[in-house]
């Protein structure tokens, strides 16, 4: 991938983390522009090897989940509970803007790389954490994923489920995917500050506090008596639900322009016009009779396929679309003519699909795309660059400091 004309080009950025957050953030860096240099244990990260949950292969040359959140950076593996280990990330960091991670406070308190230690020691820094909870409060030292600290404790799977029923399975990643993209906001914010002043900065994103962010709206009318979980059949508006087309397909609507769309989707749409003029017609008096509508609904939208009821709305002008799968997704046309998904072959030979990340540039765009790193594939040249001997990387190697 081309770093030439990107908005981060010339950043360098140290990044000590794993699994997902802290990583995509990362990987968003890397596609605007920046030298993002990963720092793995000598094992290798964890998300080398979790994917197969999810039927990934997790070859050294076949790794689509390691690959998703890595591509675009260097690799080395750097033992960092070895004296001589820390030593070479303060090395690393003289040289460096950005110090990304998401571990624990506890052991970057233990080896010295916390805030503290390399704000003394590299004071230009801007140290980004992903954290699970926050600095503060009872759960700050707690274990967390998005699984629980985003999905279960920010109140986002309980929302999501069908009232009565039982919580869906989360999806993986969805809460990383959006703390990491807020953190990486979090540090172009502070290399902006840094350039007026110099000064490094400390930036933290919570998954935690992600998930609250995303969920304000049912969280600050929970205040006034607003409840969830809700049925699909009693949403705060009648024609802002889900309704089976008789193909097997849901059609989900956004039916934000009560007044001004109900003719249309009487006549046009449902071919119901004894409705215009109806308690069903305003919202005022439709919010009165939700279950009811919605029931009366199903069974307009259960006689035809979606195709028909997708020309019947967009005709009508009426904001729509069918629930997708993630197979769906794979195969949308839009997606692919928005290089919102990439296509990789691997080392060996097989093509898969990868995720574009989000942000994309008109004038600078990016160019090709940058394989995630094989474990400890850049450790020598980095350390080289860093001014590290021949001898001395031999030495360090034998050590199980570096690999």
């Amino acid at each position: 991938m081309s770093k030439t004309g990107l908005p981060l080009e010339g950043v360098r950025v140290i990044e000590y983390a794993n699994y997902v957050a802290a990583p995509v953030c990362g990987r968003c860096l890397a596609d605007w522009g920046a030298e993002v240099i990963k720092i793995e244990p000598l094992e290798g990260d964890s998300m080398r090897y979790v994917g197969m949950q999810w039927n990934f292969p997790i070859e050294e040359d076949e790794n689509p989940l390691f690959e998703m959140e890595n591509s675009g950076k260097k690799g080395i593996m750097v033992d960092t509970r070895s004296k001589e280990g820390v030593e070479l990330i303060y090395e690393l960091l003289q040289t460096a803007d950005v110090f990304l991670t998401n571990t624990r406070q506890r052991a970057l308190d233990k080896s010295g790389l916390n805030y503290e230690c390399i704000k003394e020691k590299a004071p230009h820094i801007i140290f980004a954490h992903l954290l699970g909870y926050g600095d503060n409060g009872p759960a700050k030292n707690n274990p967390a994923f998005d699984y629980t600290a985003y999905f279960a404790r920010g109140g986002v799977a309980r929302s999501l489920m069908e009232k009565g029923t039982s919580p869906a399975n989360p999806v993986a990643g969805l809460g990383d995917h959006y703390a990491g993209i807020s953190l990486a906001a979090g540090i172009v914010a502070s290399l902006f500050k840094k350039k007026e002043t110099g000064k490094g900065e400390r930036v933290t994103v919570s998954l935690f506090h992600t998930a609250v962010f995303g969920m304000g709206i049912p969280v600050a009318a929970s205040k006034y008596g607003y409840r969830m979980p809700i049925s699909r059949r009693t949403p705060p508006n009648p024609l802002n639900t889900t309704f089976k087309c008789a193909d097997g397909n849901w059609v989900q609507l956004a039916f934000f322009q009560y007044e001004k769309w109900f003719g249309n989707f009487c006549d046009m749409v449902i071919e119901r016009p004894d409705l215009k003029g109806s308690k069903y017609s305003t919202m005022k008096e439709a919010v009165k009779h939700t279950e009811e509508f919605v029931i009366m609904m199903e069974e307009e939208f259960i006689k035809r396929p979606f195709a028909e009821w997708a020309e019947r709305l967009q005709k009508a002008g009426i904001p729509y679309e069918k629930l997708a799968s993630p197979e769906d997704v794979l195969n949308d046309e839009q997606c692919w003519s928005n290089d919102y998904l990439i296509k990789h072959t691997y080392d060996n030979g097989n093509e898969g699909v990868l995720y574009n990340t989000p942000v994309m540039f008109t004038e600078n765009p990016r160019e090709g795309y940058v394989r995630a790193p094989k474990m400890g594939e850049h450790t020598e040249q980095v350390m080289k660059d860093l001014g590290v001997s021949a001898d001395k990387i031999e030495k360090l190697k034998e050590n199980n400091i570096i690999k």
